[in-house]
């Protein structure tokens, strides 16, 4: 455990900041450049800092504590989450159904760009369950068999997605083009797809993107090897048998994950995917005022079902 005046740390899965003695939000957003240093040394070797009894419960409270640990704060464009901002860019954490799962994922790990950190902040927690789960990417990826680490490592991931052009129903869980990209323009959206995504098209049900993206990341000052994908999420074989077939994704909206170099992922090894993702899970639970800065590089994260109002924010950047 490190003092470093008005918080003390201490490593672990998640790491834990605490303060020494009475605190406001305010104390958060004014910590000194050891402290800083502290912290970000932490999350560098941890992954995750979780920060207990700081009192950050409202928006603006939240906003004030992530532009300081974080900087400049990043819009959510291109994700396919159904998010909504807060205040800013400050968005709600909720998720989707709040009955299912949130399967493990790095946040854009299929887009062009993807946030480095996360901090996540609770309003309030949910009355049953709502756990936020972290799992370490490098272990992961040690825990997986050589075939698998090899042919993701070595051939990266395509994401296929075929947005509409209006919005779907919430439940099949598929965004329009224009509540992803944050606009309705489309020739401002064909130029931004063309500069950084593989392929773009407009078809007549909405717009076709595909991106190759790395499966795994090499990070930290001793590189380790650690998972960075969701293809498990995006490449379901029971609604997609054939997701390299790009004449029939030109007829179904979705989402859909190959090889990148165009072969499909078996299934067994998704299943293995999924089977290992759940064995490296750690849930951290929540308490009114909490935060947690999570390294989107090394640490996936989901959250378990819930009951009740839970109010948690996210920031990126």
């Amino acid at each position: 455990m490190t003092n470093l005046g008005p918080i003390t740390l201490e490593s672990g899965f998640p790491s834990i900041a605490r303060p020494t003695g009475h605190t406001t939000p305010a104390d958060l957003t004014n910590l000194g450049p050891a402290a800083r240093s502290a912290i970000q040394e932490l999350l560098d070797t941890t992954g995750a800092v979780s920060f207990r009894g700081f009192g950050i419960r409202t928006v603006d409270e939240f906003e004030a504590a992530a532009q300081s640990l974080l900087g400049r704060l990043a819009p959510y464009k291109g994700g396919d989450a159904p998010r909504r901002a807060e205040k800013g860019l400050i968005y709600n954490a909720a998720g989707p159904d709040k009955s299912r799962l949130l399967r493990a994922h790095n946040e854009l790990s299929y887009a062009p760009w993807h946030p480095t950190t996360l901090c996540f902040g609770c309003a309030r927690p949910a009355d049953q369950g709502g756990a936020t789960t972290l799992i370490d990417g490098h272990r992961v990826y040690s825990s997986l068999p050589h075939d698998i680490q090899d042919a993701f490592r070595t051939r990266g991931v395509t994401y296929i997605q075929h947005l509409p052009h209006t919005p779907t129903d919430p439940a099949s869980g598929i965004k329009s083009w224009p509540e992803t990209f944050e606009t309705d323009v489309k020739d401002e959206v064909m130029r931004h797809c063309q500069a950084n995504y593989t392929t773009a098209t407009w078809t007549p049900l909405g717009l076709l993107t595909t991106h190759r993206t790395p499966a795994t990341l090499d990070i930290g000052p001793a590189p380790r090897t650690t998972w960075f994908n969701q293809a498990h999420i995006w490449q379901d074989p029971t609604t997609t048998p054939d997701p390299t077939d790009m004449r029939l994704w030109q007829t179904r909206l979705g989402y859909g994950a190959i090889y990148g170099d165009g072969t499909p992922i078996l299934a067994t090894h998704l299943d293995t995917i999924s089977a290992t993702l759940e064995q490296c899970t750690i849930p951290v639970y929540w308490n009114s005022g909490d935060l947690l800065l999570v390294d989107n590089r090394a640490v996936m994260h989901g959250r378990t079902p819930y009951t009740g109002d839970r109010q948690v924010y996210v920031a990126f950047a």
